[in-house]
Order: structure tokens, then sequence, then C-alpha cells
């Protein structure tokens, strides 16, 4: 055990938690926009899609320590997963469109999740929404962040990554308009307290934080190996030439640098009833 998480891929955790640092300046800032109260005790947090961890790691730093808290990260992907992390961490495997184990529903505060619904098709994002809200307990919170998808005033090989990734979900079942549904799933399970708002999260030359720059085109654009290869494999067609497809990264990352593009993002939170609430 170890008093901070150990990736298990340095290179990957890099750029997700460069990626991290955008999303979260795209958010004024904050990793909750749902109203917890962070400073009582016992609380259990969920977040789905955690890959390395850090979105926990950085949200303990605002809890009261020694409360007797716990912290609980799943992935699919296991290779993602913390070699060694702290007492009060768990981390395991879960595809988030099957059903949760019985004995993790209804027990969290906080369940948190982003830019990984699509992940659960060809399950229903529907039917991963409602798992996911099964696991908040009576009085707890549910935040989703997606991806709408859109890229105003951005450039054409970022326009060229949007036609890829929206062929990709579209070819999974997961189709590409799906955060705009968040908040009808939420009220669909019965959720109260529903809020949304949309932010712009500025890549590249568009952020005003020159630190962001670099951190937003670079993750930005190394994601795209994994993504070219994704779409390969799936054999769907595309507009996108074999040479567009190999330069894809490289011309990615030039033109965030030299331009910067918007990819704004919807954030959706809701709460479960108290089981004396009618």
């Amino acid at each position: 055990m170890h008093n901070r998480l150990v990736p298990a891929d340095q290179t990957a955790s890099k750029r997700l938690l460069d990626q991290h640092q955008v999303e979260i300046d795209a958010l004024g800032g904050n990793l909750l926009q749902a109203p917890i109260d962070l400073s009582r005790p016992n609380l259990k947090i969920l977040d789905s899609a955690t890959a390395d961890g850090h979105w926990l790691q950085e949200l303990r730093t605002q809890c009261t320590p020694q409360k007797n808290n716990k912290y609980v990260g799943i992935d699919l992907n296991p290779k993602f997963l913390p070699l060694s992390y702290p007492l009060d961490f768990e981390f395991y495997t879960h595809n988030i469109g099957e059903p949760w184990p019985e004995n993790e529903l209804s027990t969290f505060d906080l369940v948190h999740q982003r830019l990984s619904l699509p992940g659960a098709a060809p399950y229903p994002l529907s039917q991963a929404v409602r798992n996911l809200f099964q696991l908040v307990k009576p009085g707890g919170w549910i935040q989703l962040i997606e991806a709408e998808q859109i890229a105003p005033d951005s450039g054409p090989v970022f326009l060229e990554f949007l036609d890829l990734v929206k062929g990709v979900f579209n070819t999974t079942g997961a189709g590409w308009e799906y955060a705009k549904n968040l908040r009808g799933w939420l009220e669909a399970e019965e959720a109260v307290d529903i809020e949304e708002i949309s932010v712009d999260m500025c890549l590249g030359a568009t952020n005003k934080d020159k630190d962001l720059i670099e951190k937003g085109a670079s993750s930005t654009a190394g994601a795209m190996q994994g993504l070219v290869m994704h779409a390969r494999a799936m054999h769907f067609e595309t507009n996108l030439t074999e040479e567009q497809l190999d330069t894809l990264s490289d011309r990615l990352y030039t033109e965030l640098v030299e331009r910067g593009a918007h990819y704004p993002l919807r954030a959706v939170w809701g709460r479960k009833k108290a089981e004396n609430e009618a």
C-alpha cells in the first residue's frame, strides 16, 4: 500500500492527467457541481471509468481527513487501474452496461462518471445510467459529464477527429448525441434537484491559461492513435483517406497549438430522493 496512487502506465497517466486539468478548467476549477457536503464522515464515493484514479485522488484532498471515507474506482480496462493505493481506496473492473454487484446498490453518497458513457454500447446508454443511479443511496447524488460532440469555431482537422468519433459511436450503437439525453435519463429514474450546464472546453490555443495550451493539445492528439486503431478495427466507412488517418495525430496537434478548438461539455447532476421524501 502507498499513501498515493501508483499508476500502472506512466505515459497514459500523464496524458489523462493533462486532459483532466483541461476539463476541470472548463468546469470553473470544480471537481464537483453536485452540492454534496464533503466534510461529512463515512462518505462512500464512486468514480466510474476511473482510469488511474486521479479524479478520486484529487477529490480526497477536498474531503475532511480521518473521517472513515471510502473511495471506489472502477474501469473496464484493468491495465489503467493503479498498481498500489491507500487503504481507503478500492479499485476493480466492471462494464458499466452490466448490473453492478448487489452489495454496492444504494450504498454510495456520490456517483461520478465523465467522458465514458458511449463505452457502455452495445448496451443502451439509458441502461448504463440506470445502473449507475441504482448505486446511489437515498439522499445521495450522481454527476455525469459528457462531450456534446460538436466543435463550434474549430478547425478542419478537429472536425476530422469529430467525424471519426461520431462514426465510431454510431457504429457501436451509442449514437453521438447522447449528452443531450442525460437529464431525461435521470428524470426517468425519478431523480430530483436535477441541474444541467454546458461549458466550453477550450483546447490548445483557445485556452487563456498558457500552461493548459500544450496540455490540451498533446492530450487530445495523443488519444488519436487509439481512436484510429479502434476505427480501423470496426471497418466502418469514413470520408478520411488512409493518409489522413495515419497523420491525424500530428496534424491535430499542430492545429490545436496554432489555432485551438472548442469542445463543449455537458454536466448533469441530480439527487435520489431520501427514504422519507414523497
